[in-house]
């Protein structure tokens, strides 16, 4: 059996569980490490850069209100299901954005 047909089964199997439970799938763990590695990445480059690293709370407040509203927002973890980040620390990046570009 090839490993296409596995991962096809895995895929199913999270919709309906999805679809089942009513909450929310994260990215599988090798693209929640990638999402993480390129956002380590952009923070330091953007720091190096002569840029801040948090913003402003008022602005993170606005962010986070933005993901609260979102269709991939868990309220569970207060994770995005889209990228796996914990909006929580996301929202407070300067060099961070939505992954939907609601922010």
């Amino acid at each position: 059996m090839n490993m296409d047909f596995f991962k096809k089964r895995l895929d199913e199997t999270r919709i309906k569980q999805l679809q089942s439970s009513n909450k929310q799938i994260m990215p599988n763990t090798g693209q929640m490490i990638r999402n993480f590695g390129q956002s380590v990445t952009r923070n330091i480059v953007s720091v190096a850069s002569g840029n801040e690293l948090r913003l402003e709370q008022e602005e993170a407040d606005r962010r986070l209100n933005i993901c609260k509203g979102c269709e991939f927002f868990d309220s569970l973890s207060q994770r995005c299901s889209k990228c796996g980040c914990f909006l929580a620390v996301k929202t407070y990046l300067k060099a961070e954005h939505c992954p939907v570009n609601k922010w």
